[in-house]
């Protein structure tokens, strides 16, 4: 839980790295929601190597093939990591127009520039951003929720809470996510009735949402995150997700619960799992 506290599902064209630096942020899978694909990066990683600037990226992603125009639009969500967007101040208006054009496009160049939208933190790109969780391909619902996650914008709330209803549970994950990150109390109830979801994920999500909020009704959930025998029954969930999981719901609860929850902690630092056990001297520490 992606955060750092977080991580999600997983599709076929996510890079990895930007699945970890969302994964832990806040919650432990938001991202197994998106597929993170390495290969991808690999497999043409050439095309956009340190040689080629801002400029050029855009200039791919408004005149080249559709094969060239998703991946200029990646790498530029990953030169935005380096703090090159510092040299273009107008970027995000030209960003924002490349988004609305590239609508009926290959959908992965949405995605990607909804990563750049979010990581330019510029507010104007919330509309936008909120107009993309009505469309039809989930991967783009998903990046947009995101990006509304990075931009932190109270306007999005209700269109958040909306997409928390979602008929897919990944794109329902991802926006309990975004409601944790946004930290609005008008989505308390909502991320409370998300504590009784069917889907475990989800359910956790929630539950690390509402704790940030200082909100007693995740206790229950937090603590069923920290019994391993559940996070074994949870389908497709990886050793490093449980982890994380575990790691996540531990700092939360002893927050939440304070000396109450000594006992739990302490069954922690003798778990097999090398980072969690220390995760759990020190939370006990802290207690």
């Amino acid at each position: 839980m992606p955060p750092r506290e977080p991580d999600m599902p997983e599709r076929d064209d996510l890079p990895k790295e930007s699945a970890r630096t969302i994964l832990f942020q806040f919650v432990f899978f938001p991202l197994g929601i998106v597929v993170i694909a390495v290969g991808v990066f690999l497999l043409f990683g050439k095309l956009a190597s340190d040689e080629q600037s801002i400029p050029d990226y855009l200039n791919e992603i408004r005149s080249g093939s559709s094969h060239e125009r998703w991946q200029a639009a990646y790498q530029l969500s990953k030169s935005l990591k380096r703090g090159e967007a510092k040299r273009y101040p107008n970027l995000e208006q030209q960003v924002a127009s490349l988004y609305v054009s590239a609508k009926n496009d290959d959908p992965r160049i949405r995605r990607y520039l909804s990563m750049v939208l979010g990581s330019l933190g510029d507010r104007r790109a919330t509309p936008l951003l909120i107009d993309a969780l009505g469309e039809r391909d989930i991967d783009t619902r998903i990046y947009a929720l995101l990006a509304l996650a990075d931009l932190r914008d109270p306007a999005s709330v209700p269109a958040v809470m909306n997409a928390a209803h979602d008929e897919e549970k990944d794109v329902r994950k991802t926006a309990l996510y975004t409601l944790g990150s946004l930290g609005d109390p008008r989505a308390s109830s909502l991320l409370a009735s998300a504590l009784t979801d069917e889907t475990p994920d989800v359910r956790y999500n929630a539950a690390v949402a509402l704790s940030r909020m200082g909100d007693q009704r995740s206790i229950g959930v937090l603590r069923e995150m920290l019994d391993r025998s559940r996070l074994n029954n949870v389908r497709e969930m990886r050793e490093d997700q449980k982890e994380e999981a575990m790691i996540v719901a531990m700092n939360a609860y002893a927050r939440l619960a304070g000396k109450k929850a000594a006992p739990e902690v302490e069954r922690l630092t003798h778990d097999p799992n090398i980072r969690v056990a220390a995760a759990a001297k020190e939370a006990l520490a802290h207690l």
